[in-house]
């Protein structure tokens, strides 16, 4: 298997306002959501989420644990997803009320 360097990781990892909105929600809430939690969270279709998520876990930025179903958290031991998380708040992205 070829290793992932990180400009790869970041281009992956932000290639799609899905990814970003997945991030985001997923980083608010410190639990485990649901494809469907996801959906009603971030407005995205549901095959848009799949396809966002297997990206998002290829690189180490999302756990998936399989329940009676798939759920679905922020991986708080990657540093990718911590500076991101880090600067997601700073500029308001996340942790502001929605207007």
């Amino acid at each position: 298997m070829n290793r992932v360097n990180s400009k790869d990781i970041i281009e992956i990892g932000l290639g799609s306002i899905g990814k970003i909105k997945i991030i985001k929600a997923l980083s608010e809430d410190y639990k485990m959501a649901t494809v469907y939690a996801l959906h009603k969270k971030t407005n995205l279709k549901r095959e848009d989420i799949k396809r966002n998520l297997t990206d998002l876990i290829k690189i180490g930025w999302v756990r998936e644990t399989k329940l009676v179903n798939a759920m679905y958290s922020a991986n708080r031991e990657n540093e990718y997803v911590n500076h991101l998380t880090s600067f997601f708040r700073s500029v308001g992205y996340i942790g502001q009320p929605e207007m």
